[in-house]
């Protein structure tokens, strides 16, 4: 519809100008524009009023649910910046309600209720950002039923690339906390493991991921907020 193309058009514009190249956010520099505040309300609006059940494709409705959490979650940050870390923000994200297509959910309940229960795709995980340095980066171009699976799978290989380390000496494989929060979500894949092995562009750390012997261990996550200059 033509109010779905320019909160689309208005939302890719907030992210092509505030988002950084290195996954990070411009909090600050939003706050100091009051036109782009008055856009970023317009898109929290939008996502609100939306009714993604009415789009035909599966993709169009995960790609709607992805974007709407990532933009939320930066509307969030933004209403109570400044901040250090989204876990100083109590209830940020199991008490705080925001209105998704008509109803009231905390970022948990969008994620866990719809993103992760309704699409069972475990690359959401590298998708959805939660304002942290810990999360995947958050992606400058909205998602959209048709760049949706690619940019998942880029969104995936990327992060995986970036997080993954070899320890030789210990004979392990250090991985980010996400595929120890997240090790259900993977089983269809075959396991932690194997998803790793299948997203890790490089080589030879594929073959040492591949290796059984290598234990698999997890990095603490990092909560300190996104937000770049």
């Amino acid at each position: 519809s033509k109010a779905s193309a320019v909160w689309r058009a208005r939302r890719a514009g907030l992210l092509s100008t505030y988002a950084t190249e290195d996954g990070g956010f411009r909090y600050a520099a939003l706050l100091a524009n009051a036109g782009d505040q008055a856009t970023l309300r317009q898109v929290v609006e939008a996502v609100a009023n939306a009714s993604p059940v009415a789009y035909p494709e599966r993709s169009a409705q995960l790609a709607f649910y992805i974007n709407a959490y990532n933009i939320l979650t930066v509307s969030a940050v933004v209403e109570r910046f400044p901040i250090d870390s989204v876990m100083s923000v109590p209830g940020f994200f199991d008490t705080i309600t925001h209105t998704v297509a008509g109803n009231p959910r905390t970022l948990n309940a969008l994620e866990n209720d719809i993103i992760r229960a309704q699409f069972s795709e475990p690359r959401i995980h590298f998708a959805v950002n939660c304002a942290s340095l810990g999360c995947p980066w958050l992606d400058r171009t909205p998602f959209t039923a048709e760049n949706l699976d690619a940019s998942l799978t880029r969104l995936t290989r990327q992060f995986v690339g970036q997080s993954t380390s070899v320890d030789s000496r210990r004979r392990r494989v250090v991985v980010s906390q996400i595929f120890e929060w997240f090790a259900g979500d993977f089983q269809a894949a075959g396991g932690v493991r194997a998803f790793l092995v299948a997203h890790t562009e490089h080589e030879a750390t594929r073959a040492q991921v591949a290796d059984e012997r290598m234990r698999i261990a997890y990095t603490p996550y990092d909560w300190a907020l996104n937000a770049r200059p």
